[in-house]
């Protein structure tokens, strides 16, 4: 049966108002009229939304794992199911084994949000995998209207101390806080999901407070925060994490530093000393935000929906 509609991409999202539902949201938006997106949280979503999808779209394996009550159903749409990997951390230790096992068997497409992880499972699982960066939302995310007082230099770090991670996995009290208390005329400022949780107005609020922005993770999917805080015109001091190395020309829009307090404090004392590299490699960090923006990135899921809708349509057709 022949139908106008756009093809319906079922999105299954962990929780409100978490990364991926925000993700969800902007890929809705940048995509509407080529595709349906419909959003259903992990707690609520059924075998019926599964079976009417012409796309059923899984962030991060373990969410399958996650949904076992419905793997049946998962089983069922498998020509349809798209599967993806958000870091390295999740095909880590016992998770490698069953991620890698389910990722090169039970979906039509995987895709991976940096390049790296996208290079490494290609080469692991033997199979195409889709390159689908995160974007950043440039026109909400943008540089505060008036800027802060030089002195003291702020810098900030903003995320989950806990959520699926190892202790010491951020470095946020290994690495970014005994840095901050070697340098003298600095304020570190922290916006931990754990202590409260921050909508998007509040968190561009955070970012609109700082100077630097510093990111000591072992590893990211992408990390969203830099780009966000990249957006909103600060200097972007990261370790090579997640598509960071993508993102991040060294000493142009930001500075990369070894993971430790060794490397850390030193740059952060040369950014406190040089307002105007701040305010350089700020410049440039919005710059390369723009480019993306969900604008540029959203195309990239829909080459991945395209593609398997085409295979899908190649298959039914009789011989």
């Amino acid at each position: 049966m022949v139908t106008d509609r756009a093809p319906r991409v079922l999105c299954i999202v962990g929780r409100p108002g978490w990364a991926h539902d925000l993700k969800t949201r902007a890929l809705t938006a940048a995509l509407a009229g080529q595709y349906e997106l419909v959003t259903r949280y992990q707690a609520e979503v059924n075998e019926d939304d599964i079976d009417e999808a012409d796309l059923v779209l899984v962030y991060f394996w373990l969410q399958i794992e996650q949904l076992r009550r419905l793997k049946h159903a998962f089983r069922r749409v498998r020509d349809r199911l798209l599967i993806g990997a958000c870091s390295e951390y999740e095909l880590e230790r016992s998770w490698r084994r069953p991620g890698l096992a389910m990722l090169s068997s039970l979906p039509r497409a995987v895709f991976a949000n940096n390049l790296a992880l996208a290079t490494r499972l290609e080469a692991e699982l033997k199979r195409k995998v889709f390159y689908t960066p995160n974007g950043v939302d440039t026109n909400f995310f943008r540089p505060a209207p008036a800027s802060i007082p030089n002195a003291p230099l702020r810098f900030g770090w903003a995320g989950s101390l806990t959520n699926q991670t190892a202790g010491g996995h951020r470095g946020v009290h290994e690495i970014i806080v005994p840095a901050a208390g070697t340098v003298e005329g600095v304020e570190l400022s922290l916006a931990a999901r754990e202590q409260r949780w921050r909508n998007s107005d509040e968190m561009r609020e955070f970012y609109h407070s700082l100077h630097v922005y510093v990111c000591a993770s072992r590893s990211e999917g992408t990390p969203n925060p830099c780009l966000e805080a990249a957006a909103c015109g600060l200097a972007i001091l990261t370790t090579r994490v997640g598509n960071m190395p993508e993102f991040i020309r060294d000493g142009e829009n930001g500075l990369f530093f070894a993971r430790d307090v060794e490397d850390l404090a030193p740059k952060l004392r040369r950014l406190r000393d040089d307002p105007e590299l701040r305010m350089r490699l700020g410049r440039a960090a919005r710059a390369t935000a723009e480019a993306w923006d969900w604008r540029y990135q959203a195309p990239r899921y829909a080459e991945m929906f395209a593609e398997v809708l085409g295979a899908r349509a190649s298959r039914s057709k009789p011989a």
